[in-house]
């Protein structure tokens, strides 16, 4: 992640604690999108995606004091959607013994500083993983993940097709989430927070 995207969401952070909506909705228009695709993919329920999204930036609202300017919002966020994912199905589980399915990996002592030192763990690979792409391929990803560059704008910035800079934005995706594997929800949960 761009330190430009890290001082953005501090300020954003900053902003919120003082109970600014405004900075509440640029929040929430950042991430929560995201988070709509990747519930829906787990919860297979558009209403249920929709429920989730608005339970996590609730109690994001609600902690809004707590939040701290210095740590990553982004950790934050991914802590606050894992617990309500779990809570969520454990609640499947009390109705249809659902939760094995998903949560085979995970017991009930994951806490927040785990979440942190995991998240932590994935932005490292992610970068690491990032470094591995070939030099057109990476300068594309970041202009266009880092700092938030539409597919046209790269292509007119680069002087080629906008095709070839999705082509190459669509590899780049693959590749990471090859590398940080496809097997746990907490990495596939970053991916679609922090990458996609």
């Amino acid at each position: 992640m761009s330190e430009k995207t890290k001082n953005t969401d501090r300020q954003l952070v900053e902003s919120l604690k003082k109970g600014d909506l405004f900075a509440f909705d640029q929040l929430f228009s950042k991430y929560s999108k995201k988070l709509y695709y990747f519930a829906n993919g787990y919860l297979d329920s558009k209403e249920d995606a929709e429920g989730l999204v608005q339970e996590v930036f609730l109690k994001i609202w609600e902690k809004r004091k707590e939040l701290k300017e210095h740590l990553s919002f982004n950790a934050y966020l991914y802590t606050i959607t894992y617990n309500a994912i779990r809570k969520y199905f454990r609640k499947k589980a009390r109705q249809k013994k659902y939760l094995d399915k998903f949560l085979k990996d995970f017991d009930e002592k994951h806490d927040d500083t785990t979440m942190e030192i995991e998240y932590n763990n994935l932005q490292e690979l992610t970068n690491k993983a990032i470094e591995k792409l070939p030099e057109k391929r990476k300068m594309i990803f970041r202009l266009s993940r880092h700092e938030g560059l539409t597919s046209e704008e790269i292509a007119n910035r680069l002087h080629i097709s906008k095709k070839t800079v999705e082509n190459q934005i669509h590899q780049a995706l693959k590749f990471l989430r090859e590398q940080l594997g496809k097997e746990t929800l907490l990495s596939i949960l970053f991916y679609y927070l922090f990458i996609f």
